[in-house]
């Protein structure tokens, strides 16, 4: 603002450049956008299957009710998140994590009725819980108006599941229904941190070690000498 009061000419510039460069950022995707992504497609895989599964076992109307909604709106997402994978050229996993393969198997093992009801909502309402922050940071954070758009209706959706899932009276308070941010981990690729990474976070622990040391022993040089 400053430079553009006193160069005019500058300040165009400036300008021009910042909506060059607006531009070119909402036709592209950056890291938080590409985990986004995966995570959705992570949240399809094994959320589809379960929600068809609850339309036929499931003994409670509520929990029928939920699985029925939750397979027809992520199919629907799946389309969309496949559609975008290929329009920025992110790769999608063909397959779910092995911690939702692991819930997958939970579910499907209970076979008595308000069993599965109770282990299914539970699940799946500590599951939508973990992905909510994360929605939330690219909804406010991303410069893709596409993916901008995208993230508003997962959060829409997200929060429309956590309902019908609580709505079953079978969500745990001490899991389901406040499960930590547990989605965003080394499980999935984009948050694992490279061997540089910990080679460089050892090497900047050590120099502010070292540099503390020294500071210390300055210290308590000056005070002898006093």
């Amino acid at each position: 603002m400053i430079l553009a009061a006193a160069f005019p000419a500058a300040g165009v510039a400036f300008a021009s450049q910042n909506g060059q460069a607006a531009a070119q950022g909402s036709d592209t995707v950056d890291d938080l956008d590409r985990e986004f992504l995966t995570v959705i497609r992570f949240a399809n895989l094994w959320e589809i299957p379960m929600g068809k599964l609850a339309t036929e076992r499931g003994t409670k109307q509520e929990v029928k009710d939920a699985g029925e909604v939750m397979l027809a709106d992520h199919t629907a997402l799946n389309v969309t998140v496949k559609e975008l994978a290929d329009k920025y050229g992110v790769p999608l996993p063909s397959q779910p994590t092995s911690s939702q393969q692991a819930w997958m198997a939970e579910i499907s093992a209970r076979s008595n009725g308000e069993d599965f009801d109770r282990t299914f909502a539970d699940r799946l309402r500590a599951a939508h819980g973990s992905v909510f922050n994360l929605i939330a940071e690219v909804r406010a954070g991303t410069s893709n108006s596409t993916i901008r758009d995208f993230a508003t209706d997962a959060n829409n959706i997200v929060m429309k599941h956590m309902s019908l899932l609580e709505a079953t009276g079978y969500v745990s308070s001490d899991h389901g229904e406040f499960a930590e941010a547990a989605a965003r981990t080394t499980t999935y690729p984009e948050n694992a941190l490279s061997q540089s990474d910990l080679l460089l976070g050892g090497v900047i622990f050590l120099v502010v070690a070292a540099g503390t040391v020294v500071g210390v022993r300055m210290l308590s040089a000056r005070g002898a000498a006093k």
